[in-house]
C-alpha cells in the first residue's frame, strides 16, 4: 500500500507552526498557496447542498494525523459529488477556529483524476486528529490544547502563573454552565451533528466494562452506554477523569435526563448503532437520575430472521433472538496479545423460520447463553452480532454485543411458543446453515463473471465482501499436487511440523490436525473458464473423501484391487458438471489488485435427469400453439 506521491507534504504541520504564531487578524484572512495543495479525501459529510465536511489526509511521513475542513465541493469527472478516495486540490484556503479544532474553509477546488478508494479502509482506522490543530482554551492562544478524544475538564480557574486547576465539587452537583436544565427535552432520532442544544431522556440499556489505553499522553480509560428512547437509540462516551465520576453512578435499567456533551460522527469501527452521532460526555455534562419513565422501552431491538442471513453482506451487525438448539465443546485459545487462554464455544441456534445458523462466542460471554447440554435449549437475544462467512453465513459475537436469555418480550413469548408446540419435533442439521434457499435462481455464465469482476476491478466497486455468482460449469482441471494443508482443531490455520510435532502459532498449541482440502480447479463453460479455489467441506463434497484418507491412500496405495486409487478420484472429479457458487474478491499482489475466486458451494448435476427435463421442456413447447 502506497498514497499518491503527489500529495503535499507537511501541510497541516506548516499550518500548525503558522497559527501558533499568529494573531487573531490571521483567522480573518484568505491566504493563498503559491502552488497547489493536494490532499487525500478520507470521508466525507454533507452539511448543506454541495458544502460538505471532508476527513483529509496529506503526503506527511510517516502517515499519522488527519485533519477535518469545510470545502463547496465541485462535480466530479463521474457527474457527482463523491470525494472519498480521490484526491482534491485548491489554492485558497482560511483558518476558522471552532470549539474543538482548527476548521481550514477551502476555496479555488479542484478534484485530480484517479481513484484510491481501495486505501481507506487501512488508512482511516490507524489516523487521529492532528494533535497541534485541536483549538487552545485561552485568549492568547498559546495554552493546552484541546483534544477531541479526550474529555474536557470540570470547572476551572485562572491563576496568575497561568496554571489552571480543578475546582472541588460535590460530583453529582449540576454543572456550571455547559448542561441545563431548562433545555427542551430532544428525541435520540433527532439528533444531529448541528444540534446546538439539546436534553434527551433516555434509559441505559447497556454499560461496558472500563478500558484502559495509551496515547500519545500517556495512560486513560474510558466506558460507554448504551442509551435508548421511544425513538431510537445512541451511544455515549466517556474518557479519562469522567469514567471515575460516572461510571458508578450510571447503572444498566435506569433513566436519566442528560445533556452538555458533544455530537460527533460515529466511529463505526467500534460502534454498531445504527445512529449516525455519538455523544461524547465528560465530568461537567448534566446527567440526572429521572423516576422510572414506562414510556421509555427496556430494549431496542430490530430482529433479523434467520432465512434472512442470506441478504446480509459479511462485516454488517444485526439484532437475532433464536433457540440454543445445540453447542460444540468448550474450547481454549491462547491469545497471543496478552498470553492468557480465552475461552471459545459455538452455538446452533434456530428461529421459526427453520433456519440454523452457527454463532462463536468468547471469554464470559460463552456463559450468557446458559447452555447446560443437549436436553436444555435457551432462549437467547444477541443484540449487535456481527455477520460472517465461513463455508455459508455465521454469526460472531463481539466485545459490545449484548447477549441476553430468556428477555421478557413479546417476540420471546411467541419464538418459545413455536418451539414447544412445534421446533424441538424438527431434526435440524448440525453441520449445516441453511442460509441459501435460492441456490440454484439466477445461473449466470463464467464469460458473464469474468466481465462483472473485471468492471468492478476498474471502478473499485467490489468491497471487502466481495461478489457472488452461481453458475453452471464444468471441472477441467483438478490439480493433484498440494490439494490439502494440515489445519489446528481449533482455528483451523494452517500448522507447521517441527521435529515430528505439530504446531499451531496462533492457538500457541501441540495437537495432531485435522488436513483440509484447499482444491485448485479450472472451470469452464461454453463461454469462458476461470480458475478457483475449493477449501474444506467444498473441496470434500467434490472429491468424496476426506483430505486424511486421500493422503493416506496416496502414500500407501488401494488395499485391494476394489478400492480405487489416489488418481482414481481425481480422474472421477474431472469432467463432472456442478451447479457453483462462486465469490470473486480483490487480492493484492506485487501492489497490483487482481481477482480471486473461490467456490463456496459446489451441487453435482444428474446428467440423466437434466437430460430428462430438457426433452420434456421440448415436448411441453410443442405443444404450445
Amino acid at each position: 500500500m502506497s498514497l499518491p506521491r503527489f500529495l503535499t507534504r507537511d501541510f497541516f504541520t506548516s499550518l500548525a507552526d503558522s497559527i501558533n504564531n499568529a494573531n487573531e487578524k490571521y483567522f480573518q484572512e484568505v491566504h493563498e498557496c503559491q502552488t497547489p495543495v493536494k490532499l487525500l479525501c478520507l470521508q466525507q459529510s454533507c452539511i448543506a447542498d454541495n458544502k460538505y465536511l471532508i476527513e483529509t489526509l496529506d503526503g506527511s511521513v510517516p502517515v499519522e494525523y488527519k485533519h477535518t475542513c469545510l470545502a463547496l465541493v465541485p462535480l466530479t469527472p463521474e457527474g457527482d459529488r463523491q470525494l472519498i478516495g480521490k484526491v482534491i486540490s485548491f489554492t485558497q484556503y482560511k483558518v476558522a477556529p471552532t470549539k474543538s479544532r482548527y476548521l481550514v474553509v477551502l476555496t479555488r477546488i479542484s478534484v485530480v483524476p484517479g481513484d484510491y478508494r481501495h486505501l481507506i479502509g487501512h488508512l482511516v482506522p490507524a489516523l487521529i486528529y492532528h494533535p497541534r490543530l485541536a483549538v487552545v482554551q485561552d485568549d492568547n492562544f498559546k495554552n493546552t490544547m484541546t483534544d477531541l478524544n479526550s474529555p474536557v475538564s470540570g470547572p476551572v480557574r485562572k491563576q496568575e502563573n497561568n496554571r489552571t486547576v480543578k475546582t472541588i465539587s460535590n460530583p453529582y452537583d449540576p454543572p456550571m454552565n455547559k448542561g441545563k436544565k431548562d433545555v427542551p427535552l430532544t428525541k435520540i432520532s433527532d439528533l444531529t451533528l448541528y444540534t446546538p442544544k439539546w436534553q434527551i431522556r433516555a434509559r441505559v440499556v447497556f454499560k461496558s466494562e472500563i478500558r484502559k489505553f495509551n496515547n500519545q499522553r500517556g495512560e486513560s480509560q474510558l466506558f460507554s452506554v448504551d442509551l435508548c428512547d421511544s425513538n431510537g437509540e445512541i451511544r455515549a462516551v466517556f474518557f479519562g477523569e469522567s469514567v471515575n465520576k460516572w461510571y458508578s453512578f450510571l447503572e444498566e435499567g435506569q433513566v436519566y435526563s442528560i445533556s452538555g456533551g458533544q455530537l460527533k460522527p460515529a466511529n463505526k469501527r467500534y460502534n454498531n448503532l445504527k445512529h449516525s452521532c455519538e455523544l461524547i460526555l465528560d465530568e461537567s455534562s448534566y446527567i440526572q437520575l429521572f423516576q422510572n419513565d414506562e414510556s421509555i422501552p427496556s430494549f431496542c431491538y430490530s430482529f433479523t430472521p434467520l432465512d434472512q442471513l442470506q441478504d446480509i453482506k459479511s462485516g454488517e451487525t444485526i439484532d437475532v433472538i433464536a433457540i440454543v438448539v445445540t453447542a460444540r465443546d468448550l474450547q481454549k485459545i491462547n491469545n497471543k496479545a496478552t498470553g492468557n487462554n480465552v475461552e471459545k464455544r459455538d452455538f446452533l441456534l434456530c428461529d421459526s423460520t427453520n433456519t440454523t445458523v452457527w454463532v462463536t462466542s468468547w471469554g464470559q460471554k460463552t456463559q450468557l447463553f446458559n447452555y447446560e447440554g443437549d436436553n436444555s435449549h435457551p432462549l437467547v437475544c444477541l443484540k449487535g452480532v456481527k455477520v460472517g462467512e465461513w463455508q455459508g453465513k455465521k454469526l460472531d459475537v463481539q466485545i459490545s454485543t449484548q447477549v441476553i436469555c430468556e428477555p421478557v418480550i413479546p417476540e420471546a413469548l411467541k419464538l418459545r411458543k413455536w418451539w414447544n408446540e412445534n421446533g424441538h419435533n424438527i431434526n435440524f442439521k448440525q453441520e449445516t446453515v441453511k442460509t441459501n434457499n435460492n441456490f440454484f435462481n439466477k445461473l449466470c455464465t463464467i464469460s458473464h463473471i469474468i466481465s462483472s469482476t473485471n468492471q468492478g476491478l476498474q471502478f473499485k466497486s467490489i468491497d471487502s465482501n466481495g461478489m457472488v455468482f452461481t453458475t453452471r460449469g464444468l471441472i477441467e482441471v483438478l490439480k493433484d499436487t498440494n490439494f490439502c494443508f494440515p489445519s489446528c482443531t481449533g482455528c483451523r490455520k494452517k500448522m507447521s511440523n517441527d521435529q515430528g510435532c505439530w504446531y499451531c502459532s496462533k492457538c500457541n498449541s501441540s495437537t495432531n490436525p485435522i488436513h483440509l482440502y484447499i482444491l485448485n480447479i479450472k472451470i469452464v463453460d461454453e463461454t469462458s473458464h476461470i480458475w478457483a479455489s475449493a477449501m474444506a467441506d467444498v473441496g470434500e463434497s467434490i472429491m468424496g473423501i476426506k483430505a486424511y484418507n486421500l493422503i493416506n491412500l496416496m502414500e500407501r496405495g488401494p488395499s485391494n484391487e476394489n478400492e480405487k486409487s489416489f488418481i482414481n478420484y481425481f480422474e472421477d472429479a474431472r469432467l463432472t458438471e456442478y451447479i457453483f457458487k462462486i465469490k470473486a474478491t480483490v487480492e493484492n499482489f506485487m501492489d497490483e489488485p487482481r481477482i480471486k475466486y473461490r467456490v463456496l458451494k459446489a451441487t453435482p448435476l444428474d446428467r440423466e435427469l437434466d437430460l430428462a427435463i430438457k426433452d420434456r421442456i421440448e415436448n411441453i413447447k410443442k405443444l404450445i400453439p
